[in-house]
């Protein structure tokens, strides 16, 4: 009998080509029985490896590949654990190998149940370990006359001889060199038939084979899976402990009443029938550390905010009672599962929090847990591509081609360019394959965004570890850890938490007011208003253009009208909003499925929008329990046909007993089916819901804090927001401006941060060695490292130096000179009269866009924004658009892009701005015949349309423009006498500039409404005799 042993993996990254499920399927075609891996140094693949064998019926042999400090020389071993001990042992020496241990010693207590095997080397058997070894023997081994007993080694890496080019290539970008450099056609181990590899060593090493099948005849490992939480505290039951820390919670809430005290007795009865009581204390633990250190901690997320015990350990903030959310939907006796509590921190103390967990639990107690990163379809391409020398620029136009999630097979199939573009050229389609062959394979590790885990026993007992920053980390993945029915618990470092935190703390600091968060009323009418008018950008969950169209529609009432919109905004449920809003809004009747069911569906409008609709409608109209229809929702959510279909007959006898007739029952079911497949859970949705109300009522009541906030730690650009908020930009000054953005009575003050490319030493530098007398000062001063154009330019188009010379093109067309004389005179040159060239300036329209180019925001006014005080038409911003809207908007084209239709016809696609919002304006074909000779780049029009939204973006579709002008024709006269005859007048000289008449016997001046004319003396000669005076203006 034949083992194949000293297989590397994909684990061993970038050095091998098999990969395990594929190994083992091929194994059984081979004819194996016993299949090993020994990866170097690692188990990345023990898990999946053991599972694997054993869901085919084959007999796994675990190994490791590791080389050792001994009596100073270098040992190359190999270890195979025998038994469960054995691996239980082999965790313990790779994780020591992988935190850093070298020599023998580290190693050799941990050897019972481990065979340790000594390839061959000509003086491998006068070697004393100190402990018994075998000495493995490869096909290419000589005959051996040797002491120790032997066993079979062949070294496997690849699937067939094709895969040599691939390892190539891995070795390649793994040691960043070329192709040319690396040589593995010596190191290529191709996998061998079972009666091959067993004639080969039968006929050289027959003992070798003997020796093999006696070692691992009963070679077995078991997956522990029962749960290992830990104990919270070993002095007391977790029992008591729990029951008397939640008690002692409501009495603090003033909750202490029957039915709060009723829920909580079957709560406790649960958590502890199911094992449970310590990891409630362990959650409870985390967060009352972390609020200890004063973070805040969020109100909860996930269906665990359904629990009454948790909200009585403050682990959440929403009373899950008087909110009427459901604890079987996180945990009920009839499905058992690991309670998933995440833990939201702000993300600037994940790294604390983290320390906290290891040493209170202990460091070989806790570990962060592994994930492995994989060669995506781009990346396989550009990694592959680049060893065949393919330039830069190349590269970008390939990976441009492929889908965000497409497979190299679906790009190449879909995308007839990419194809096409992969066949041009012989050594694009070879790369190409190389490609796809390494396409999903593990790359190298990286450490999970949110996942710990933690436990009573040394980890070491269930998983092998390895070295990590601030504390250990698994070598299993999340599914390894979990299969090993370790704890892995979720601490999400969310940034809106810090966000909120860091509001509070201003709000402290420069307001003296101590705000509680979590009190926040979240019936607060001005902050509804906020949400109903969808003035939601930098709010979690409702910042982006879906989410906050979908706001102006619904104009949330209430709180629980919050929770429902962020619950419509997801696939699925969004194919009701449009009933939804008519419901809301009384344009549609709201229907329910049966009259018993109405108050369940009432809050939504009939309409099953969360899961726990679902169980609560199976718990009325079947008679559920909570348990039951808890697995009825679970089963309907992953579409299980057979479950479904049990559960269904039991839906209706049940719906029968309560009265029912069948026919109704079925429908009923089915509609509950097709809810149950993107309901969302509702205990979730009103946890953050609760933390966007929380941002949104600071935006409401505290903008300057919300927004000092969010320009300083948020990524995203909210100045443009705040602008539409009623706030104002401050002109840029050297002497003044400082880092950070900072804002004092309404108005932003940018800070040198936000220039576009602005090195933070030469800001540093500014900030220290100011005030500054002149433009000459500045430069006289400034280090030869910061001279140049490329570093002032921006300082100079943004208004920097405008309080001393206001012409910024004359500053920028003199540098080059000034630079020159600074040289030249060095500190003499500030004492000169430097002679300035003169030069035109920029237009008012030129600085506002070069500032908008640095900044992201012109801080000169826009044409527009004057144009905007004297609108002749009632006008609405771009961002306060909502879909089905008609309205008016003053903008400024940016381009017209012109298409032919299928019927041949020309349209167009204008995007357009109001100096803030940009918008994409439909110009279908007749109105592009009619408006075409109109239409200009970089002009401003007022432009009437319908807002509608396309491919999810909002648009709008032109009905009607004007050009917008500054310049107006005024027309001063005593009375109404002569109108028609004005009117008649104006009708003949038609062009853009609208008229103003001045009746002076009322004092009344008027907009004349439709009358536009063209700049022409002639018609001034024409009214002479009719009016008192004309004038453009």
């Amino acid at each position: 009998m034949i083992a194949q042993l000293d297989t590397k993996t994909v684990y061993s990254f970038m050095e091998s080509m098999v990969s395990i499920e594929k190994y083992v399927s091929i194994g059984k075609e081979y004819g194996y029985r016993s299949l090993g891996i020994m990866d170097v140094d690692n188990l990345y693949g023990a898990y999946y490896f053991i599972k694997e064998c054993q869901k085919q019926g084959m007999q796994p042999l675990l190994g490791l590949e590791m080389t050792v400090h001994h009596k100073e020389e270098m040992l190359n071993l190999r270890f195979l654990a025998l038994s469960n001990l054995g691996y239980r042992n082999l965790m313990k020496i790779s994780s020591r190998k992988m935190t850093g241990k070298k020599e023998w010693a580290d190693f050799s207590s941990y050897l019972e149940d481990i065979c340790v095997i000594v390839p061959y080397y000509p003086e491998v058997d006068s070697l004393d370990l100190g402990h018994d070894y075998y000495i493995g023997v490869y096909p290419d081994t000589p005959q051996l006359n040797v002491s120790h007993p032997l066993l079979p080694l062949y070294r496997v890496n690849s699937f067939e001889s094709e895969d040599l080019e691939a390892l190539q290539m891995l070795k390649a970008i793994k040691e960043n060199v070329t192709l040319r450099e690396v040589d593995v056609q010596s190191q290529q181990g191709l996998f061998l038939p079972a009666d091959r590899l067993e004639k080969i060593c039968q006929e050289r090493f027959p003992n070798a084979l003997d020796n093999l099948a006696r070692l691992i005849k009963e070679t077995s490992y078991e997956i522990d899976s029962s749960l290992k939480l830990p104990r919270f505290n070993p002095e007391r039951p977790a029992v008591e402990e729990l029951r008397e820390r939640a008690i002692q919670g409501l009495e603090q809430k003033g909750l202490w009443n029957q039915v709060y005290q009723a829920r909580l007795e079957e709560e406790l009865s649960v958590i502890h029938d199911m094992g449970f009581d310590d990891y409630f204390l362990v959650v409870w633990d985390l967060l009352r550390f972390g609020r200890s250190q004063g973070y805040y901690m969020g109100m909860g997320r996930g269906s665990a905010v359904g629990s009454l015990v948790a909200y009585a350990l403050d682990i959440t903030g929403i009373d899950p009672v008087a909110k009427n959310l459901i604890f079987e939907r996180f945990l009920n006796r009839e499905r058992y599962t690991m309670p998933d509590i995440d833990i939201d921190i702000p993300d600037i103390y994940r790294p604390e929090f983290i320390r906290y967990v290891r040493d209170r639990y202990g460091s070989i107690h806790a570990a962060q847990i592994v994930t492995y990163s994989t060669f995506g379809a781009k990346q396989a391409i550009r990694d592959i591509f680049k060893r065949y020398g393919v330039p830069e620029y190349e590269l970008t136009a390939i990976t441009k081609k492929i889908g965000p999630k497409d497979t190299l097979t679906d790009a190449y199939t879909k995308n007839l360019s990419f194809r096409q573009l992969i066949q041009s050229k012989i050594e694009y389609q070879k790369a190409f394959e190389i490609a796809k062959k390494i396409e999903g394979y593990p790359r190298q590790t990286s450490i999970h965004a949110a996942g710990v885990v933690i436990s009573d026993k040394t980890l070491t007992d269930y998983i092998p570890l390895k070295y990590g920053e601030d504390m250990l980390i698994t070598q299993y993945d999340a599914h390894g850890v979990e299969g090993n029915g370790l704890l892995k618990m979720d601490f999400l470092g969310l940034r809106n938490l810090t966000f909120v935190q860091k509001m509070q703390e201003l709000l402290l600091k420069t307001q003296g007011v101590s705000l509680k968060i979590e009190k926040i009323n979240l019936e607060d009418k001005e902050t509804l208003a906020l949400f109903a008018a969808g003035k939601t950008k930098g709010i979690f969950q409702f910042e982006q253009p879906g989410a906050i169209r979908l706001l102006k529609r619904v104009k949330p009432e209430n709180f629980e009208e919050v929770v429902a919109t962020t619950s419509l905004n997801r696939p699925g449920a969004s194919d009701y909003i449009d009933n939804f809003v008519a419901r809301k809004h009384g344009k549609e009747k709201v229907t329910v499925l049966d009259p018993v069911l109405e108050d369940i569906l009432a809050p939504t409008y009939g309409i099953m929008l969360y899961q726990e609709q679902v169980m609560q409608v199976a718990q009325r109209y079947a008679g559920f329990s909570l348990g039951k229809a808890d697995i009825l929702r679970r089963a309907m959510g992953k579409k299980n046909a057979a479950e479904m279909h049990q559960m269904e007959e039991s839906f209706i006898q049940g719906a029968l007993k309560k009265g029912h007739a069948a026919e109704q029952a079925q429908q009923v079911f089915a509609v509950m089916e097709k809810f149950a497949g993107y309901g969302f859970n509702r205990s979730h949705a009103y946890a953050y819901a609760a933390l966007a109300f929380q941002l949104a009522y600071f935006k409401t009541h505290f903008p300057a804090i919300f927004y000092q906030v969010m320009l300083n730690y948020a990524s995203g650009d909210y100045i443009l927001d705040a602008l539409e908020m009623g706030f104002e930009l401050a002109p840029l000054s050297i002497n003044t401006v400082p880092y950070q953005d900072k804002l004092v009575d309404k108005t932003i003050h940018l800070g040198l941060k936000s220039i576009k490319g602005m090195p933070r030493d030469f800001a540093y530098w500014i900030i220290e060695n100011r005030p500054f007398s002149s433009v000459e000062d500045f430069i006289t001063r400034l280090p030869k490292n910061y001279q140049k154009e490329s570093l002032l330019t921006p300082l100079v188009e943004v208004g920097l130096f405008d309080n001393f010379e206001k012409n910024r093109q004359k500053i920028l067309t003199n540098l080059p000179t000034l630079f020159i004389f600074v040289e030249e005179l060095g500190s003499l040159f500030a004492d000169s009269s430097y002679s300035w060239i003169e030069a035109d300036d920029y237009t008012e329209i030129e600085k506002f866009q070069k500032e908008q180019e640095w900044l992201g925001v012109g801080i000169s006014q826009h044409p527009l924004v004057a144009l905007a005080k004297k609108a002749i038409y009632p006008i609405t911003s771009l961002s306060d658009l909502s879909e089905g809207q008609t309205a008016t908007v003053l903008v400024e084209i940016l381009s017209i892009r012109v298409i032919r239709t299928k019927k041949g016809e020309n349209m167009a696609f204008l995007k357009v701005s109001d100096s803030k919002t940009k918008l994409e304006v439909t110009v279908f074909s007749e109105r592009y015949r009619q408006l075409r000779d109109c239409l200009q780049e970089g002009k401003f029009y007022y432009m009437n349309g319908k807002a509608q939204s396309r491919d999810g973006k909002l648009q709008l579709v032109l009905n009607d423009l004007k050009e917008a002008v500054h310049e107006r024709f005024w027309i001063q006269i005593a009375n109404h006498d002569r109108d028609q005859e004005i009117y008649h007048i104006l009708k003949k000289y038609e062009g853009q500039i609208p008229v103003v008449i001045r009746y002076e016997e009322e004092q009344k001046t008027v907009l004349a409404s439709g009358y536009f004319v063209t700049k022409d003396i002639a018609l001034q000669e024409s009214l002479s005799g009719i009016v008192m005076k004309t004038i453009y203006r």
